[in-house]
């Protein structure tokens, strides 16, 4: 026999919510002056207020304006808001109810200091989460950015940092740059208070963020992301850029939600073309510094531009997700010349390519496309022959070719050249 909690309970407090009834502050209404109040909370008139009834309990509970757009993303309404007026500080969400498409309601709960409720304005208090070369562009520019001149606007305050732990002799990036500039750094999870910070920033991280940490922060969580979302949602969306031989990339600053990677509004997007031949690395270079950038960008008007996000649209959704030795296995008969060259300019710097000879698996290295001059007529035409060029001292190796968007028949096959070594 189980216990039975009645669907309205008396509580001095907000408490969390079951999945079919919610838990609230129970508020003793009395009447002054002809009208009703509530204990402790700021005076609304009835045309201003929701009224709840449950259980002999009646609970008033007011509207804000501003609710809609701090829910922006959810999918779902805001029923009300309760919030808290305190001395010489603006009206903010304290307590939100939000209904689910299931009918349920489940409770957003938001710790806002009085310090950071009052801030409307830079210099803000960021705790940036972050781990490799592209995430540390955004850092340093953020720690720039709160060491201006007098002629400069700060538009950072506090910044402490958030990394993951790692095995590498090395270190990340991230967390050498935090200790080299004496910043503080915490190791993942261990991030310590947050009480006292506006704003999160994330980049190249890799962990999902709770909803109770994302809603610690009054301004929430931002991720810089090199991508123009929703195409190449993920954690590798630089490799799968290149790999797909991508004309145009951007980067996208977007809000985080909970539970899954990159599906949050869009703060700010901006377009760049990806320059040719390049490598993923070098193309994480160019964007790193544009979302940075950015980043700074919409910390300078950071509550307008909280106010007009826009939503990702449905359509174009791609997914980049991580790579693995099985992606560097190089396969002749069903990848072309051109297929195989993006992957080496995508994965190379992590991983050489690989293949099969004589039995054994060989590593490829410099690879390069082979005019057709070179090849002979001798040359066996079918995918994964192989012909050593000794003028050029290079090993070609017949692949796939595709012409006219159509498979050609085998004795069309074209080589594509690479030195090797094992």
């Amino acid at each position: 026999m189980g216990l039975y909690t009645p669907p309205w309970r008396a509580l001095c407090r907000l408490e969390h919510v079951c999945p079919s009834r919610v838990r609230i502050w129970r508020t003793r209404t009395v009447r002054r002056g002809g009208g009703t109040e509530q204990e402790g909370a700021p005076s609304v008139t009835d045309k201003d207020s929701t009224w709840l009834r449950g259980d002999n309990y009646r609970t008033r509970l007011w509207t804000s304006p501003g609710v809609r757009d701090k829910l922006s993303g959810y999918q779902t309404r805001a029923l009300c808001c309760c919030t808290h007026r305190r001395q010489g500080a603006s009206t903010d969400c304290g307590r939100v109810l939000q209904g689910t498409a299931c009918g349920h309601v489940r409770v957003l709960r938001r710790s806002i200091s009085d310090t950071s409720c009052s801030r409307t304005r830079p210099p803000w208090n960021v705790m940036f989460f972050g781990t490799d070369d592209f995430a540390l562009e955004c850092l340093k520019i953020l720690d720039k950015s709160r060491k201006c001149s007098k002629t400069q606007e700060e538009v950072v305050g506090r910044l402490e940092v958030v990394s993951l732990p790692s095995l590498l002799p090395k270190g990340l990036p991230v967390a050498n740059y935090a200790s080299d500039k004496g910043i503080p750094f915490h190791e993942w999870p261990d991030i310590g208070a947050c009480d006292h910070f506006d704003v999160g920033v994330v980049a190249s991280f890799g962990r999902l963020l709770s909803e109770d940490l994302i809603l610690k922060f009054p301004y929430g969580i931002l991720n810089v992301h090199p991508s123009l979302l929703p195409r190449w949602r993920g954690p590798a969306p630089l490799i799968h850029t290149v790999l797909n031989g991508d004309e145009t990339t951007g980067v996208t600053i977007m809000q985080i939600r909970p539970k899954r990677f990159d599906v949050g509004p869009i703060v700010m997007q901006e377009a760049f073309p990806v320059p040719p031949k390049c490598t993923s690395k070098e193309l994480e270079a160019v964007l790193s510094k544009q979302g940075a950038e950015m980043l700074i960008s919409v910390f300078k008007d950071l509550p307008e531009r909280l106010r007009t996000v826009v939503e990702q649209p449905r359509e174009g959704v791609t997914f980049a997700p991580k790579i693995s030795a099985a992606t560097s296995c190089i396969r002749w008969s069903e990848q072309t010349p051109e297929q195989i060259i993006r992957l080496e300019r995508a994965i190379g710097f992590a991983m050489p390519l690989q293949a099969v000879w004589n039995g054994a698996p060989i590593k490829l290295l410099d690879f390069v496309e082979v005019p057709d001059f070179l090849i002979t007529s001798d040359f066996p035409r079918f995918p994964g022959s192989i012909q050593y060029l000794s003028a050029s001292q290079i090993i070609a190796v017949c692949c796939k070719r595709i012409q006219d968007h159509r498979t050609c028949n085998p004795e069309e096959e074209d080589p594509s050249s690479k030195q090797n070594s094992k």
